[in-house]
């Protein structure tokens, strides 16, 4: 057998007559070889992928799909749900005691203002001992005094007070009869356009609230609004039988809303008296935010219409003061509040042409016009009523002004350059 073996090998290596093949006759195929570990029976057997070979921090168990785990039919105990209720009732019980302590805390005014930064002010202990209760005391603790009332010295003549208590003073708001803190009595200024933006969110609310009441079934629908623009649109139908008639009604409706809406506008005007009631209480409120006074020299007053604007403006202002009368010059001396000053400088300095001629004089002014001498605070009205006054030299002028004691006035319009 080995015989046999070795001649097939021999004949295949070489060629007729036992005769050696050209190496180029040869069969050019490799014969694959096996490595020295291959099992053949686990030749058909899939390698397992090894994740840490291409990298060793992937961990492959946290992609892995977990089985779903299917949940049986389980019976909550008895009262589970109602403990959590009253857990919650409780919860929402103290966040609402919470709040309304803290709104009681930022009425009272102890909440810190960030603004003028109180947040960052140092807190300190309170004393042993007020300073007030010092001088009654011969020892630096309340308790003592409490257990020994022998340490407590009424008769000091050194003490500031003898039989009075220091009470903490009340800011009483002048709109309410309530007393508020210092913190709760700052007052809130707006701007025009936070004006604006208040009252259009203030209709809108009525307006949403009215409609709400509309669709609850608590007012009744407002009518349609039919004009004759919008009459075929509305009513349709009806114009369709007797537009004539529909018309009339449309113009009847429309002259109804106008008579209402004058009627409105008219119990809404003040009468006469309070009117006046409502100008004598912003004269009263513009006095009280100070009381200013203005000298004016003017040159001319030989054009009717200028003294007439100036003793009715300052009539109608009820502005105080004298418009004195003199060949040289004229004087004006004007007080009042600072509204009512400002409108008169107004009228005197920018609205009067005091160049302009009176029809019926004949007299040629050169140049006529006004200027201020003098203006500031005062503490207290000099003049009770406005008042004309004519005088003829100076000497006569300045006694005028002594009887009121503005005297130092003449000389100071004298001294102003033209």
């Amino acid at each position: 057998m080995s015989r046999q073996l070795n001649d097939k090998l021999t004949a295949k290596g070489s060629g007729g007559l036992n005769v050696e093949i050209h190496p180029l006759l040869k069969e050019i195929t490799p014969t694959p070889r096996l490595p020295k570990n291959h099992n053949p029976l686990k030749r058909n057997v899939r390698d397992v992928f090894d994740p840490t070979a291409i990298n060793p921090y992937l961990n492959q168990a946290d992609t892995a799909i977990k089985a779903k785990k299917h949940r049986g039919f389980e019976l909550a105990p008895q009262g589970k749900f109602i403990a959590e209720a009253d857990a919650l009732r409780s919860q929402l019980k103290a966040e609402a005691e919470q709040n309304r302590h803290e709104e009681e805390i930022r009425l009272k005014g102890l909440v810190p203002d960030i603004v003028i930064g109180e947040d960052k002010y140092r807190l300190e202990n309170p004393p042993m001992v007020e300073w007030w209760d010092k001088p009654y005391l011969t020892v630096n603790s309340y308790e003592e005094c409490r257990l020994d009332e022998s340490k407590i010295d009424y008769e000091n003549e050194s003490a500031p007070v003898t039989e009075y208590i220091q009470h903490p003073v009340f800011i009483v708001n002048k709109d309410s009869s309530t007393t508020m803190s210092p913190a709760a009595s700052t007052a809130v200024f707006l701007t025009k356009k936070e004006m604006k933006k208040m009252r259009r969110n203030e209709r809108l609310q009525k307006l949403k609230d009215k409609q709400d009441r509309i669709k609850l079934g608590i007012d009744p629908p407002p009518p349609p609004k039919v004009r004759l623009s919008n009459l075929m649109n509305v009513l349709a139908n009806e114009s369709a039988r007797d537009p004539t008639a529909l018309e009339m009604k449309v113009r009847h409706e429309a002259k109804a809303r106008v008579d209402q809406h004058l009627k409105q506008n008219k119990q809404r005007q003040l009468t006469k008296e309070e009117k006046q009631a409502k100008i004598q209480l912003q004269h009263e409120r513009d006095l009280s935010r100070g009381k200013f006074m203005v000298v004016f020299r003017i040159e001319s007053l030989n054009n009717g219409k200028h003294l007439y604007k100036i003793n009715m403006n300052a009539k109608q202002l009820e502005l105080n003061g004298i418009c004195l009368h003199n060949p040289k010059f004229n004087l004006v001396i004007i007080e009042g509040g600072s509204k009512g000053i400002k409108f008169y400088k107004k009228l005197l300095l920018k609205r009067i042409n005091w160049n302009e001629q009176d029809e019926d004089s004949n007299d040629n002014v050169v140049e006529n016009k006004c200027r201020i001498v003098w203006e500031n605070e005062v503490k207290q009205l000099t003049f009770k009523k406005w008042s004309q006054m004519y005088t003829q030299d100076d000497e006569n002028a300045v006694d005028v002004l002594r009887a009121f004691g503005l005297e130092s006035y003449w000389p100071q319009a004298l001294a102003v350059e033209d």
